[in-house]
């Protein structure tokens, strides 16, 4: 089945905290096998829009809208590591598969197929805390995808990874965009900003360049 409804947009969203406002207003969407790039200095307001995708926060005005595919599976990946340091990378899966709602069966399967995919098939029974940075990226990025996500939120998920995680992540990203997933990716590195369909930049909380639709 071919999706054309875009799994997230924004019209004229703001958000501000403490009195002062850190996004907008921005309007821009994301659809179905989109990847989608996020750049910008460190207070542009990149990770907040990243919020309003997820549904973690709300605006203070403005509409943001989730198709019905995006609020029933959507991926959010922070840039701190959401990993439980005294347990197995498998341990880690399974316990956010279960959270994602997986059954229970598919456990298995769907853990050798991302640990293999990322690289990690010899490291399943590791402790996280025996993994490198750029391991811990990927099986990171691992423990959101235990159900596949109709949208993807990514924020720096190369941050601190060596050269081989990077290619490994950004390779994984282009499979999941095969099949309709809508990616959006916040990135300082150009090697990610490349693999993008689109990039926006934003500066201060407004859009400044790329296309926001």
């Amino acid at each position: 089945m071919i999706y054309t409804e875009p799994l997230c947009a924004l019209e004229n969203v703001q958000k501000s905290y403490g009195g002062t406002r850190v996004l907008g207003p921005v309007t821009m969407s994301v659809s179905p096998g989109e990847l989608v790039a996020l750049r910008g200095p460190n207070g542009a307001g990149k990770s907040t829009l990243m919020e309003l995708m997820a549904g973690v926060t709300r605006p203070d005005a403005g509409v943001c809208t989730r198709s019905a595919r995006a609020l029933e599976a959507t991926g959010y990946v922070p840039q701190e590591l959401s990993l439980y340091e005294g347990l197995s990378a498998l341990d880690n899966l399974k316990f956010w598969g279960l959270a994602l709602g997986l059954p229970p069966k598919a456990f298995k399967a769907r853990s050798r197929w991302l640990l293999e995919r990322l690289g990690l098939s010899d490291r399943g029974r590791s402790p996280v805390s025996a993994l490198s940075g750029g391991m811990k990226r990927r099986l990171h990025l691992a423990s959101a995808l235990m159900l596949t996500p109709a949208l993807l939120l990514l924020d720096e998920p190369t941050v601190g990874a060596d050269a081989e995680s990077c290619e490994v992540i950004l390779d994984l990203l282009a499979h999941l965009k095969s099949l309709g997933t809508g990616v959006v990716l916040i990135s300082h590195r150009e090697e990610d900003l490349e693999r993008a369909d689109r990039v926006v930049t934003l500066e201060g909380g407004r859009i400044t360049g790329g296309a926001p639709v």
